[in-house]
């Protein structure tokens, strides 16, 4: 049995971490896993968007203790399999079925757009194991929201449900189990035709948009992507199409 399964559908590529009986943990294994399926999906010219999720209870119960130790180089290891998908360059969906817990916390807020069911939980638990959050937890889930959620998740080691998560602007929105998928493939569908450059060039510049930037800074970079973005033949016959669709109504 893979531990790890990869599909591409409708123009977005999906990880399903797959080891139930152990909630779906992080082994060096595994993250290598992930690492090569998040390789496949980037340099697939047809995949427009990638979709992490977890079988059976959990989405990601964390890495494995065992292999938790005080080198660097091994962390390093553990961490390889959700920064894959955190700093991939596609748009990232985390669909969320059950506990997020510790590096599988991470994995959840390294996406871009978390899609939950009511049994999901967003659970940090570094402070049960005597860890400080690593694996750049806290400048992620700093992007994501205000302090006092990011204080109360980090510093009082409080967890969220999915409700609590769409509440607190963590996640996007709550759905039943069974439309879990289905809802984070019809996420996609306004992108499915989207030139997967344009795409990539958006991210780009969003994760740029960081709270450092000033508006005139990101005003440039902005104008530059634009500017290339107009001398796409996507663009112009979009824009030639929507010409002609306003002279024909007036």
């Amino acid at each position: 049995m893979s531990l790890v399964l990869f599909e591409i559908r409708d123009n977005a590529a999906l990880i399903t971490l797959n080891n139930p009986e152990k909630r779906n943990m992080l082994t060096l294994d595994v993250c290598a896993q992930i690492v090569d399926s998040v390789k496949q999906a980037e340099e697939n010219p047809e995949v427009k968007a990638l979709i992490v999720t977890g079988s059976g209870k959990a989405f990601c119960a964390g890495g494995q203790l065992s292999d938790l130790v005080p080198d660097q180089q091994q962390l390093e290891s553990i961490y390889s399999g959700f920064l894959s998908i955190a700093n991939c360059r596609l748009p990232t969906i985390a669909a969320i079925n059950g506990p997020a817990v510790g590096a599988g916390f991470n994995m959840a807020v390294g996406c871009d757009v978390r899609i939950v069911t009511e049994a999901a939980r967003f659970e940090p638990r570094f402070f049960g194991l005597g860890l400080h959050p690593g694996g750049g937890n806290t400048w992620m889930l700093r992007q994501l929201v205000n302090w006092n959620t990011a204080a109360g998740m980090l510093l009082f080691s409080q967890s969220l449900s999915g409700v609590e998560a769409v509440e607190k602007g963590l996640a996007w929105k709550v759905v039943d189990a069974d439309q879990l998928l289905k809802a984070a493939f019809e996420f996609t569908a306004n992108i499915r035709d989207v030139p997967k450059e344009l795409l990539l060039r958006t991210k780009e510049t969003l994760r740029k948009a960081g709270g450092t930037n000033s508006h005139k800074e990101m005003l440039e970079v902005e104008t530059a992507a634009q500017v290339w973005s107009i001398n796409q033949a996507y663009a112009q016959d979009s824009i030639a199409a929507m010409i002609k669709k306003i002279s024909s109504q007036s």
